[in-house]
């Protein structure tokens, strides 16, 4: 009896276990993710749901809209109309409009005396993405208020969990009074995944950019003359990089999502043979061969035409699924650096911190302690207003 009942027993185990251990396939290189991204044939909405499920997370409610794949063409539509003026004919005065805002938010958010900062980059950004994409004036936002949803923002990243009824109520009060009734229902489902990017992405290429003049220089060309030919072109004679490339090897080394998730359902008898998630790993693959010579290292000319062609990033996915607003976000961002970059100019402010750490494990949302924006000349003020620390207004306030 008892070899019997082994004979039947093992080739379970052994299925069992092959079951297990193909839960979930990680890709590395840029083909297993082109394939991995590229939709299939099985319909947009079960594309749409095979990205969705993984991500629940990012929901800002269990019931938000931006987890229904009914709701994913209306999303599309609403991100479009709010950066058309950026794509259209009127490009250039919609880029102009946006550097005097993007100068704005940076004024506004200066200290009067030392303040952190991951902070301050994370209320400049979040004012310009409101005032580029609704046109609101940076001196209607109250720091106080900025401070108050970049923290919401923040927590609801960190613990990877909806924000309760009482945090929601308390953030949409401040979103209605900034976008105004009609606009406001879904706006926050806008702000949260380019804000989560941008500051980021801001951040790093500030602390690249800061290490080299001919670097800095490019950015306050292009805040000077905020054009699309300016981000792209190279300097002194095509030997130092562009913008756009800047921020294109800052986005290859530290892309703000390192993974992007896929779930799949199987009938019950392919379950044992198919994975049920699949994880493309942005990270990896863009430290590959595939982008060039020494990939781990900082080389923003890798990306002239001189040089051997290389991938499209990932850094915004790919295929029909992509960001909607890759093409708006490098360059928006590259304005929000070009502009601290103009007013952190070691003459009124200076940015003091350690060396950041760059390794491909390397989580970007944290190491920056010790970071500050520090005023070199120090004014006398009776009542000195609140300063911003980072994630919250108040140090002692934690994530709930």
């Amino acid at each position: 009896m008892f070899p019997i009942v082994a004979a039947f027993s093992v080739p379970i185990i052994i299925l069992g276990v092959c079951h297990v251990s193909q839960r979930t396939r990680i890709h590395t290189t840029v083909g297993a993710v082109h394939a991995l991204l590229e939709p299939r044939n099985t319909g947009d909405a079960a594309d749409i749901a095979s990205r969705i499920f993984p991500h629940g997370h990012l929901g800002l409610t269990p019931s938000s809209d931006v987890l229904n794949p009914s709701s994913h063409d209306t999303f599309v539509e609403e991100v479009g109309a709010l950066t058309a003026s950026f794509s259209s004919h009127k490009c250039t005065e919609g880029w102009k409009e946006l550097v005097g805002r993007a100068d704005g938010c940076t004024e506004r958010f200066l200290p009067r005396q030392d303040v952190d900062f991951i902070a301050f980059i994370q209320s400049v950004t979040l004012c310009t993405i409101l005032a580029g994409f609704y046109n609101i004036d940076p001196e209607f936002l109250s720091p106080l208020d900025i401070a108050f949803v970049t923290n919401g923002l923040n927590c609801h990243s960190d613990r990877a969990s909806p924000f309760n009824v009482t945090e929601l109520s308390a953030m949409m009060e401040r979103i209605y009074r900034w976008v105004g009734g009609e606009r406001a229902p879904g706006a926050l489902e806008i702000i949260f995944p380019a804000y989560e990017s941008m500051w980021r992405l801001a951040a790093v290429a500030l602390d690249y950019v800061n290490r080299d003049q001919h670097m800095r220089n490019a950015f306050l060309d292009f805040s000077e003359n905020p054009t699309e030919r300016q981000f792209r072109a190279f300097k002194i004679k095509d030997t130092k990089p562009s913008v756009e490339a800047i921020i294109k090897e800052v986005l290859r080394l530290h892309p703000p999502m390192r993974h992007i998730m896929r779930k799949r359902k199987h009938p019950w008898w392919k379950q044992i043979f198919y994975p049920s998630q699949e994880v493309a790993d942005i990270a990896s693959a863009h430290r590959s061969p595939a982008y060039g010579a020494q990939p781990e290292t900082f080389d923003a000319m890798r990306f002239h035409p001189s040089q051997p062609m290389t991938p499209s990033l990932l850094a915004f996915g790919h295929g029909g699924l992509e960001c909607i607003a890759k093409k708006w976000a490098p360059m928006a961002t590259a304005l929000i650096v070009a502009k601290v970059i103009d007013k952190v100019d070691d003459v009124r402010f200076i940015l003091a911190g350690n060396a950041f750490e760059t390794s491909v494990g390397h989580n970007i949302r944290t190491g920056w302690d010790g970071w500050v924006i520090r005023k070199k000349e120090k004014m006398n003020h009776t009542f000195p207003p609140p300063q911003v620390t980072r994630g919250h207004i108040n140090p002692n306030v934690k994530c709930q």
